[in-house]
């Protein structure tokens, strides 16, 4: 399977996710979904907040030039939100997961998704 299929199946298509990335820790976009255009500074940037999580806490990050505020970081997940929108981004040994949220899905559902590709992810040693 392909790093889109893994993003447009285990998390855009569970209709939990409504767009997603699987990113490098350089910030390389080994896929994501065809509504998300995610830079790679911005995914270097999330890659960046586990190494950082108070300076994280303080300036927030962007996802598609929106600034979300930072609720919570931790060694394995962080989460942000924008209004009625939000995200989890979680870290696998080789990459992190982006998964955004929009109106109509609920965070949790969202955050269940991205666990559990995340956990398969490292399982399998990526």
């Amino acid at each position: 399977m392909s790093w889109a299929e893994y993003v447009n199946t285990s998390l855009v298509g569970t209709g939990a996710v409504s767009k997603a990335a699987i990113c490098g820790f350089d910030g390389s976009v080994w896929g994501k979904s065809d509504n998300f255009n995610i830079g790679a500074e911005e995914a270097a940037a999330a890659a960046r907040g586990f190494a950082n999580k108070d300076a994280l806490l303080g300036t927030g990050l962007k996802f598609e030039g929106q600034k979300y505020v930072i609720l919570q970081v931790d060694d394995e997940r962080i989460i942000g939100k924008k209004g009625t929108n939000g995200f989890f981004v979680y870290k696998t040994n080789q990459a992190v997961i982006i998964s955004i949220y929009e109106d109509g899905v609920q965070p949790e559902a969202c955050s269940q998704a991205t666990g559990k590709l995340a956990d398969y992810l490292k399982q399998n040693n990526y």
